[in-house]
């Protein structure tokens, strides 16, 4: 399964990061990568309104971007990669987005969709299933970080006499 996102429908849904940040696609972009780690799902994430001069597509690690210039949006390049990618491939995608216009075109076209709120509420969950804390970046804004877990002096000695019994 793979995601196709729309980041600027996105961001504003996600506790710490305004579009009007001047680092708010990097904080998303951020944020992708670990659910994508921890997930294992593929996004593709899609940013409307780049400069002419920017590199259409990148990659971040296991998270792909599209850059959409000022010639068309984001919701019509999602439509449109959906609408290519024909019916047994639409149907490993999923499109986040709270756009109603383009759920239903995604959704005619094959790949199912999900609303932004309920994408974000499902990276909380996530995150949290997998972290004490979230901690702030360099940035100021706040990113989950994975936390170790620590084993009492018991669970050692434990641990320790499983694998003395198995030599």
């Amino acid at each position: 399964m793979e995601y196709y996102i729309d980041g600027h429908n996105l961001i504003p849904k996600l506790q710490g990061i305004r579009l009007s940040d001047d680092h708010d696609e990097q904080d998303l972009l951020e944020r992708i990568q670990e659910y994508a780690r921890l997930t294992r799902k593929k996004c593709t994430v899609f940013f409307d309104k780049a400069p002419d001069n920017r590199t259409r597509d990148a990659s971040y690690g296991t998270v792909h971007v599209v850059y959409v210039t000022h010639h068309t949006k984001a919701d019509e390049e999602i439509i449109s990669r959906v609408n290519k990618a024909g019916k047994n491939r639409a149907a490993e995608i999923t499109v986040v987005s709270s756009d109603q216009h383009v759920q239903w075109q995604c959704h005619q076209a094959g790949a199912k969709t999900i609303e932004s709120e309920k994408f974000a509420s499902g990276m909380n969950q996530v995150f949290s299933g997998h972290s004490d804390s979230i901690k702030g970046n360099s940035k100021g804004t706040k990113t989950p970080q994975r936390i170790e877990p620590k084993l009492s002096q018991k669970e050692v000695d434990e641990w320790l006499e499983i694998f003395r019994e198995r030599k």
